[in-house]
């Protein structure tokens, strides 16, 4: 119970931070660019929607622990003999210990 509690918790603390975030996009954007590169200054929605924007652009849709994830297991793959790894492919993909993958 305590564990859900603490997801919970992490899951509001997720919707002042995104707020937070959009408001430093639009004030950001309006001290810099409408002077830059001569563009319009944004209104808050805007700004929130350049935010997604860009995360869907250069972020995926995907939660950064896939990535913590991938990088485990390829510090974990760096650090196998090649024994292991084909060890480890085979099991993966079901083969029987004499067959190569």
């Amino acid at each position: 119970m305590k564990h859900h509690r603490h997801h919970i918790f992490h899951h509001l603390l997720l919707f002042p931070l995104l707020a937070a975030v959009a408001a430093l996009v639009m004030l950001l954007w309006n001290a810099l660019l409408p002077d830059i590169a001569g563009l319009s200054p944004v209104n808050y929605w805007q700004a929130a929607g350049l935010l997604l924007l860009s995360r869907l652009l250069f972020g995926g849709l995907h939660r950064g622990g896939l990535h913590r994830e991938r990088a485990r297991l390829h510090d974990h793959w760096r650090g196998m003999s090649r024994q292991e790894r084909e060890e480890l492919i085979r099991r993966r993909m079901h083969l029987p210990a004499d067959e190569q993958p």
